[in-house]
């Protein structure tokens, strides 16, 4: 690599533009080429979580030190009402924010327009509809589903509620939530299996939710799907090339939250670079021994079916501090460390998959399937 050369990423997601801000803030020529025609185009602006529980560094703390500016929506979370099975109801509060939530999608305010701005601003190029199969830092985005949502998204008047319910028969493997903040809402369905009958999940879900404590759903509603993924790797590098992201499988397996794994890893990306390190030893201190971890919280929370979920809910609530009760279930235990080798045994993959680059571990799936493009869809 020339210094004339540019340093080319594929991609425009949180992982791509922020490698792109550290890298032109660094001084390096930068082109971000997204193959969409904008950034967020594959959500709806809905409400998402940046997870504060994975590590002691606070949220705030840690976009700090990778330069990241809040110039998007912003909102702590440190309250939530969680639902078991049987629709019993228990609040749960935190002394400290256990997220922060942001929006996704094209629109003003998002995290993706923030970082776009942010990268441009720091002298990066961004290069829309443009698609490239090499560059040094791969950015792509997932490429199968581990998990897939159906969320909806609408403007309301009505009070503010954070509501997550947990019933394995209703989102398999996963929850339903329903965010009302600022004047905008998101109801979605996660699930982690049976993928072709998310439709179907998310209607039932639906109702469910509006059973317990009804709210209103105008006629002008968005919808979209959005899915994620999850792999363990010995490298995330392949032909000269960084892998970042979920396009790496970088994701927190217990609730499926990536975000903070994307910024992560975009910036250690960046870092190998402008400090001419190996970007493979930085991401395994940073995120390999969390990302096991998370495998084996995602194994104990289907595992424990109904019945876990309830002791979960109740457990929750019961303590004063639920950003200290999530790290727990992030602390990487003895037993967790002995744990993990045997979930890998128990869900190998033994066939082809779809996931990038190469040498990794995923899943082995009772329901395949490739979904292209998911994005927006038009309310029916």
């Amino acid at each position: 690599m020339t210094a004339h050369q540019p340093i080319r990423i594929a991609g425009a997601g949180p992982s791509g533009l922020s490698a792109a801000i550290a890298l032109a803030r660094a001084g390096y020529d930068v082109e971000v080429h997204e193959a969409k025609r904008d950034v967020g185009m594959r959500f709806i602006g809905d409400l998402q979580i940046i997870e504060g529980s994975s590590e002691r560094e606070p949220v705030p703390h840690f976009l700090d030190r990778i330069g990241i500016a809040r110039n998007f929506y912003f909102r702590p979370a440190d309250w939530s009402t969680f639902y078991d099975a049987a629709g019993n109801a228990r609040v749960i509060r935190s002394s400290e924010p256990y997220g922060y939530f942001i929006k996704r999608g094209a629109e003003e305010g998002t995290l993706d327009r923030g970082l776009l701005a942010q990268a441009r601003e720091a002298g990066a190029r961004v290069i829309f509809n443009s698609r490239i199969s090499e560059a040094d830092i791969m950015a792509t985005g997932p490429a199968t589903p581990d998990g897939l949502a159906k969320e909806m998204t609408w403007h309301t008047g009505e009070p503010e509620r954070i509501d997550v319910f947990f019933n394995h028969k209703l989102s398999p493997g996963g929850y339903s939530y329903l965010f009302i903040l600022d004047g905008l809402a998101t109801f979605g369905c996660a699930i982690v299996s049976s993928f072709k009958q998310i439709d179907d999940f998310f209607d039932h879900s639906l109702q469910a939710a509006q059973s317990l404590h009804r709210f209103e759903l105008p006629e002008q509603r968005r919808y979209g799907y959005s899915y994620m993924n999850f792999h363990l790797k010995t490298r995330a590098t392949a032909n000269g090339s960084r892998f970042v992201g979920e396009a790496a499988g970088f994701q927190d397996y217990l609730f499926g939250l990536g975000i903070r794994y994307a910024l992560t890893s975009g910036w250690l990306a960046a870092q190998s670079i402008i400090h001419g390190r190996d970007f493979d030893e930085l991401w395994r201190e940073a995120l390999a021994g969390k990302q096991e971890t998370s495998l084996v919280n995602r194994f104990l929370y289907e595992s424990g079916g109904n019945f876990g979920l309830s002791m979960f809910v109740r457990q929750a609530a019961r303590t004063k501090d639920f950003q200290g009760y999530l790290r727990s279930w992030h602390a990487r235990t003895w037993w967790k460390r002995l744990l993990s080798p045997i979930v890998r045994r128990v869900w190998q993959h033994r066939g082809r998959c779809q996931h990038k680059p190469g040498e990794h571990w995923c899943r082995s799936r009772d329901t395949e399937m490739r979904v292209p493009e998911l994005g927006p869809i038009q309310d029916p």
